[in-house]
């Protein structure tokens, strides 16, 4: 009897001891769910935080190129107030594809006004210079 009374006892305790590895598996496993979300939360947080990144990035080049355009642009009308520069040698067709790239077709289209007033003042600029050279 003492020995079946032992091996109840014997029983109860490896109850007992699964019963507590249940609960540590259960807390185990909260932990790690736990653990797992806040992973998860985080590499969103960093795609998010890359994004942004992105974004500036692309933005402080878009800026950066726009001002560059409009540097060349400035560049090219003291050229074209200038009568005595050769304004052949403008590269017109790469420079409104490049603005064509960076900036709305609408822009783009404001070249050649830009063209048609220099060709105007090409042609004032050389009858002038004509008659200068005449007198």
């Amino acid at each position: 009897m003492e020995t079946y009374v032992n091996q109840v006892e014997d029983q109860d305790r490896q109850i007992a001891d699964l019963q507590q590895m249940g609960v540590l598996k259960d807390l185990k496993i909260a932990d790690l769910e736990k653990e797992l979300r806040a992973t998860k939360d985080e590499a969103a947080n960093e795609l998010i935080n890359f994004d942004y990144e992105k974004h500036d990035i692309t933005q402080d080049a878009k800026v950066s190129a726009a001002v560059a355009m409009y540097k060349i642009q400035l560049q090219m009308a003291a050229e074209a107030q200038d009568p005595a520069f050769d304004k052949s040698t403008w590269d017109v067709e790469g420079w409104k594809a490049r603005l064509a790239e960076l900036e709305d077709e609408d822009e783009a289209e404001d070249i050649p006004m830009l063209e048609g007033g220099d060709a105007e003042k090409d042609q004032g600029g050389e009858a002038g210079g004509d008659g200068a050279v005449k007198a």
